[in-house]
Formats: C-alpha cells, sequence, structure tokens
C-alpha cells in the first residue's frame, strides 16, 4: 500500500523534469549557421526535381512570369487556354508562401531549431497533399487543361515560396534554391571569380549543379514510372529528412 506522500508525488520525478528542460532548451536553442548551406542546397536539388516533373505533367513552373504574359496574348501557338491561370495561381501562391514564413520566422526566431523543423516539415505537408490529391485521383495527373489543376499549385507553389523565404532570411540570398537566372548572373559579374577563396562563388556553383541535378533526376523519374505521384512522395520525404536534420546541428557558439 502506498502512503500519501508516494500518492501526491508527480508522475514525473527530478530526473524527469530535468530531461523535459532540456529538450525544451535543445529545441530553442539557435543552429549555427555554418553549416546551414547543406540542407539549403539539397532544397536546390528538390526544386529542380519538382520543377522538372510539375512542367512536364501541368505545363507550369512554380513561377513564371513570362508564361503568364505570353499566355494573355494565347502564345505560344497553340497554348491552352488555362496556362494563365496556371502561371498566375503558382506565382501569388509563392508570394502568399514567402509572406506567411517570412512573418513568421520574424515573430518566433528563424534560427532555433524548432522553427527550422516546423517550417520544414510544414512545407513537406504542402508536397504531401498535392501527391495525396493526385494519387486518389481528385486531381487529373495528365491533364494539364482541367480547372481542378488549380488547386494543386497554390500548395506547391506556397512551399517553394517558403523555401526561397528560409534561405533569404538565414543570409544566404547567393543560394537561390528556385531559379537560376540571377545566379548566373552573379558567377558572370564576381571580380573574385577565379579566387581561391570564394564562398560565394562556390555556393553558387553548387546550386546550379543540384538543381539541374534534381531537374534531370525529375525528368527521367517521370518518363520512367509515368507518374508524377512518385517524384512528389519523394521530394516530400527529403523534405521531411531535412526538417529532423536541423535536430542534428550544433547550437550557435557562444560570443
Amino acid at each position: 500500500m502506498h502512503d500519501a506522500e508516494t500518492e501526491t508525488a508527480p508522475l514525473l520525478g527530478p530526473k524527469g523534469q530535468a530531461s523535459r528542460k532540456g529538450v525544451r532548451r535543445y529545441l530553442i536553442e539557435r543552429v549555427d549557421l555554418r553549416y546551414a548551406p547543406l540542407p539549403l542546397l539539397v532544397c536546390c536539388f528538390l526544386i529542380g526535381l519538382v520543377d522538372a516533373a510539375s512542367y512536364n505533367t501541368w505545363r507550369v513552373f512554380m513561377r513564371n512570369t513570362i508564361f503568364l504574359a505570353l499566355s494573355t496574348a494565347k502564345l505560344p501557338v497553340g497554348s491552352d487556354s488555362l496556362k494563365w491561370a496556371r502561371s498566375g495561381v503558382s506565382i501569388l501562391s509563392m508570394m502568399l508562401g514567402s509572406f506567411i514564413a517570412g512573418r513568421a520566422y520574424a515573430a518566433v526566431g528563424l534560427t532555433r531549431r524548432s522553427t527550422l523543423v516546423a517550417s520544414f516539415l510544414l512545407q513537406a505537408l504542402c508536397i504531401c497533399i498535392t501527391a495525396v490529391l493526385v494519387q486518389a485521383d481528385a486531381i487529373p495527373e495528365t491533364n494539364a487543361t482541367d480547372k481542378l489543376v488549380l488547386i494543386a499549385i497554390p500548395f506547391l507553389a506556397a512551399q517553394s515560396g517558403a523555401q526561397v523565404a528560409t534561405a533569404k532570411s538565414l543570409g544566404f540570398s547567393e543560394l537561390p534554391t528556385t531559379v537560376l537566372t540571377s545566379t548566373y548572373n552573379d558567377l558572370a559579374s564576381d571580380t573574385n571569380l577565379l579566387a581561391w577563396d570564394n564562398s560565394k562563388r562556390d555556393r553558387r556553383v553548387a546550386s546550379v549543379v543540384m538543381m539541374m541535378l534534381g531537374a534531370i533526376s525529375g525528368a527521367w523519374l517521370a518518363k520512367g514510372t509515368d507518374t508524377f505521384t512518385t517524384v512528389l512522395w519523394l521530394g516530400a520525404a527529403i523534405k521531411v529528412m531535412l526538417a529532423f536534420s536541423w535536430l542534428l546541428f550544433p547550437a550557435e557558439p557562444e560570443k
């Protein structure tokens, strides 16, 4: 029989409470940003992977102003009547993703482990929602002219926008994670392009390589499996792994 003191004792003893405080403290620690380019470079691969497959399937990149402008004149010749809507929705959704992510980061502190994990898990969820909709045949996989496609595009575009906001907010604007046009220009105009020690140049070159590898992988996966969902589930899995990788990052050194 337990005495009264035992009955009223807390379920968690001192060790358990200390452990919970330790986990909470670990999650709110700021990570060492010296290693942040590594997951961001994987994001470059991921955007190439998803973009190649999405264009092959729905004839839309997750952001392209020129496509939107051309479609107002029904160009290129033979373009479907819904191209302007797909382009417009993707651009607005990407901006919305960036808007929400940027303000969330400012409010709670981007470099905390918990913030980065939550952000990448939410981005993975957006890809998963698209994959479920397509796999369940709620969204047509092969008919880009079906208006139901406009339901799925915002999820992919919004997570893409959040991804851009993450790279910018972490201070790595040289890592595009979405488009390479500015990266090519930055490389060409870099007066220290051939210098031995040039970390920004190295990251730009790496981003080009990673995005190209992702696009090639997406193209061959889309061709080999003849299904968009394979690429989507792979992209979601990569995003989840990136989310939990932030837990392995060392804490920011004390100043």
